[in-house]
């Protein structure tokens, strides 16, 4: 395999993510004034998306990708709970300058990246890629973990099936897999599925008698 090959094969998913700057939308919550426009200014200038919204809402206003807000005594002080619930889009913090409750509230929103104000076009780009890399590794530890607990929840119920087999047939473990296997062949299933029905049944068995 030349260089250039394995280059490829192993080039993570993320690496087009520059491009991908381009189509995304992002939500810009951050007062109507110079540094605010000057923010606009730049991410339309990558080919962002922009919606703009001042003051916060109370609620997530539509679908967006990215949230872009102002950090602030002022606006943590604001009903905004929804920006620091799971599923908020990653969000990117304007800050101004740096305080204790200031650093807490960047913890809070797990935030990846920052921008200080006032804002220039240095760094702008970075905290978007990164946030947004960081964004989509985070979706897929999670569909990996989902993945995970999934298939250990069709072991538990795998071996709970064989487990009544064993009990109330006299089975050995390998003739209670075997007899799933068989089952599920028979009915063109999926071993879980057959497992799944059986303790069920069981269940229901055991609250009627």
């Amino acid at each position: 395999m030349t260089l250039r090959a394995a280059k490829k094969r192993y080039r993570p998913e993320s690496s087009g993510g520059i491009k991908d700057l381009r189509e995304i939308s992002v939500l810009v919550l951050h007062p109507d004034d110079e540094d605010g426009r000057n923010l606009i200014a730049q991410l339309k200038r990558i080919g962002c998306q922009v919606r703009v919204q001042w003051p916060i809402p109370e609620r997530l206003p539509g679908e967006v990708e990215v949230i872009v807000l102002a950090v602030s005594p002022e606006s943590l002080a604001t009903n905004t709970p929804w920006l620091f619930q799971n599923g908020t889009p990653p969000i990117i913090p304007v800050i101004a300058y740096e305080n204790p409750i200031i650093v807490e509230a960047l913890l809070q929103l797990n935030a990846s990246a920052v921008i200080p104000s006032p804002v220039k076009s240095f760094g702008l780009l970075a905290a978007l890629a990164i946030t947004l890399n960081q964004s989509r590794k985070a979706r897929e530890r999670e569909k990996h973990v989902k993945r995970l607990e999934g298939r250990m929840a069709v072991m538990r119920t795998v071996q709970q099936a064989k487990i009544i087999l064993i009990e109330t047939k006299g089975m050995s473990e390998i003739d209670a897999y075997n007899a799933l296997r068989d089952q599920a062949m028979a009915k063109r299933e999926p071993v879980e599925k057959i497992a799944e029905a059986l303790v069920k049944a069981h269940e229901l068995f055991q609250q009627t008698s």
